[in-house]
């Protein structure tokens, strides 16, 4: 890959996080546009991805941001309300900013018919802003004499280009003067090529992101290049070298960043040192040691590291796999017989400290793969309000707990089921009639309550609403009516809630945009169970309900329980664990054709051999010698038949190879401290089992 491929490949994420910002900065900016701090957030991140665009050729793109920027430069500079239409506009905006990067990074010709009208309403806006601004313009204005104008430009390009390396030195010279601890001093040569601005970018562009960030900042134009205005051809005649001086607490790498889109022959950064006498002039300094140690200090603040870097999560996820085999490593050692033979205390010691830096190293691991939920809980804002403005119902959004922490795999998987039960919730949860909310005590407005937090290892995720809730009755004879259910089961409420999520279940009298049609809620639940994870459903009828969401803290890392079965060893996900026991033998049941059940509280769950699912040779023995796991799958309860428990552990999870691929009983394998394997069961896969092994 080369250079420009690479910093493609940068620009392409950058901009999707930006576009990311966006979504969640106008947004906030809608319920607040009184604060123009936001507003000038939103404006860089559209001025950096328009500079951006153009120069690796998304021209399109390039375009429709370039009239945004105008128009949002307008409304930050002049301090102007922004009318309530107008919010629309630049909300409606930013849809059309992700629509086009999808058609620009798929080269998609044809553009959403949005594309036009949003950008005719960006232009007529801005006429219509930059005609209030001017109103008594004078065409006169422009009426002065070519020669007048020539002879100011020659003045000019006379006066900058002579001396101009003097001027440079004499800044710098004094910059180093008022050069302070915790200041770096760099001076910056640009020449840009002749396109550069037609990809973007021109030297005022860098000059106003440095002054951002600068404490003091002087520029130098090299006028050589510029012809007489007669003669004048922007192409060709571009100010050709601009030279920079500039005070600023930004590290080298950190002022490379600012042009990193720019060809390497494009600019020149050189950190400039300060002046060691001056320092020592100006500083109480009585010994050879306190001198060392400012010229120490002096020599780390030229170039100081950035505090955050990226980095690729594949790598990521081989520094976990080589952290997993460490920890294996040390619980081989640790439980090694002939190790612990050894009575040395030194040994004892060196073990010991070993395992405790080990966990330490996989803790540390582990917290580079979570990050906080908080971005993609402020996703859901724009979701209230577009869903809230659809159904014409006023709702507000509380969040709670959005600094938990989560792994980065999971969260990009999160964003469309929480999409779909945010929308269900307020298109069918929540009342249409604000009347029918305030006889019921309740405010006009519905509330959603967007909610994560740790529980018992795993982290739940909860989508609840102040609404009508579910009618269980409802629900449960469209079930029988549909035949998903018989009617003679003793369902609890929570089972009956479950229903729901069954493909095409749906009892909405009317479909709408948004629900109803029976879609969406089993596609949700097969997203959870992916990240292996499960839902629970919590109504009260007139008060509201509750979608949790069960997940564990990472996809690398399962909680479960060893199980020994016919000499193998087994771990069943913690997750899916209801209760294990000895069963009685009177509540043992074989029905011929069916197979094995265990009657537990008036529920006949079916008994797994796993013997009988891998086909193993084992000697049977009836289930009350045995012990039985209940888990919990999508089909219901199963009682999985163990020989012994071996205890609850935590292990890292290793993918299959190809032979063992096919297996769907088995989801990954484990390698445990005494370097056994264990493979992990896939318990929703059991079940379809029941009648062929029994058969």
């Amino acid at each position: 890959m080369t250079k420009q491929e690479q910093v493609k490949a940068i620009f392409i994420e950058e901009a999707g996080e930006i576009i990311e910002k966006l979504d969640i900065d106008i947004i906030r900016f809608e319920e607040n546009c009184s604060d123009f701090n936001l507003l000038n957030e939103i404006f860089r991140g559209v001025h950096t991805l328009k500079g951006n665009a153009n120069a690796f050729g998304f021209t399109r793109l390039g375009e429709f941001v370039h009239h945004f920027e105008d128009v949002l430069d307008h409304y930050r500079s002049s301090k102007e309300n922004i009318e309530e239409h107008n919010l629309e506009l630049f909300v409606g905006s930013v849809d059309v900013i992700k629509e086009v990067m999808t058609c620009e990074l798929d080269a998609i010709e044809q553009l959403p018919n949005s594309y036009l009208d949003c950008l005719n309403g960006i232009k007529n806006l801005l006429a219509i802003k930059k005609g209030k601004e001017n109103p008594s313009a004078n065409p006169q204005t422009n009426s002065n004499t070519s020669k007048e104008l020539n002879d100011l430009a020659s003045e000019f390009a006379f006066d900058s280009n002579e001396g101009i390396k003097n001027d440079v030195e004499k800044s710098i010279k004094h910059h180093q003067s008022l050069q302070k601890e915790g200041l770096n001093l760099y001076q910056i040569d640009l020449t840009l090529d002749s396109d550069c601005y037609k990809r973007g970018f021109d030297h005022i562009l860098f000059l106003k992101n440095l002054a951002q960030e600068a404490t003091l900042l002087e520029s130098f134009f090299d006028m050589q290049n510029v012809a007489a205005i007669d003669n004048f051809k922007s192409d060709e005649n571009a100010i050709n070298k601009v030279f920079i001086v500039v005070l600023t607490h930004l590290s080298n790498d950190e002022v490379d960043e600012i042009f990193e889109f720019l060809f390497n022959h494009e600019y020149k950064i050189t950190a400039i040192a300060p002046k060691i006498t001056e320092i020592i002039q100006t500083s109480d300094i009585a010994n050879n040691k306190a001198v060392e140690n400012v010229v120490d200090n002096i020599a780390t603040n030229v170039v100081t590291s950035k505090s955050t870097i990226r980095i690729d999560t594949f790598k990521l996820d081989e520094l976990f796999d080589s952290v997993g085999e460490l920890v294996i490593a040390q619980n081989f050692i640790a439980q090694n017989d002939k190790i612990r033979s050894i009575e040395d205390e030194s040994i004892n010691r060196t073990i010991e400290t070993l395992s405790k830096i080990t966990k330490k190293i996989q803790d540390r691991v582990m917290s580079l793969r979570m990050i906080a939920i908080k971005d993609t809980f402020e996703k859901m804002k724009r979701v209230v309000r577009d869903t809230s403005k659809k159904t014409k119902k006023e709702v507000h959004l509380v969040v709670q707990g959005e600094d938990t922490e989560i792994d980065k795999t999971m969260i990009d998987s999160l964003s469309d089921p929480l999409i779909h039960i945010i929308r269900n919730a307020i298109d069918h949860g929540l009342e249409a009639d604000a009347n029918e909310r305030t006889q019921a005590g309740k405010s006009s407005g519905g509330t959603i309550t967007l909610r994560a937090f740790h529980k018992s290892g795993n982290i739940v995720i909860s989508v609840s609403d102040d609404g009508r809730g579910i009618n269980k009755e409802k629900v449960l004879s469209k079930a029988i009516q549909r035949g998903i259910v018989s009617g003679d089961e003793n369902l609890s409420d929570s089972q009956i809630f479950s229903l729901i999520m069954q493909p095409g279940f749906s009892t909405a009298e009317t479909v709408s945009d948004l629900s109803g049609r029976g879609v969406g809620l089993d596609v949700v639940k097969t997203s959870i169970e992916k990240l292996r994870g499960k839902i629970e459903i919590d109504s009260k009828e007139g008060q509201g309900t509750t979608f949790s969401m069960i997940l564990p803290l990472t996809l690398a890392i399962i909680d479960g329980m060893l199980v020994n079965a016919s000499g193998e060893t087994y771990i069943i996900p913690t997750l899916s664990v209801v209760e294990s026991f000895r069963p009685e033998e009177e509540i043992v049941h074989a029905i011929k054709g069916k197979g094995e059940f265990v009657s537990l509280r008036s529920q006949h769950i079916p008994i797994i051999r796993l013997s009988d699912v891998f086909d193993l040779e084992t000697n049977r023995i009836p289930p009350w010698e045995g012990i039985l796991v209940c888990v919990e799958t999508e089909a219901g309860r199963i009682a999985i038949m163990v020989d012994e428990l071996v205890g609850r552990q935590q292990v890292v999870i290793k993918t299959l190879g190809k032979s063992l691929a096919k297996l769907k009983e088995i989801s990954g394998g484990a390698i445990l401290g005494n370097g056994d394997i264990a493979l992990i069961l896939n318990v929703d896969e059991l079940r379809p089992l029941i009648e062929v092994s029994h058969a």
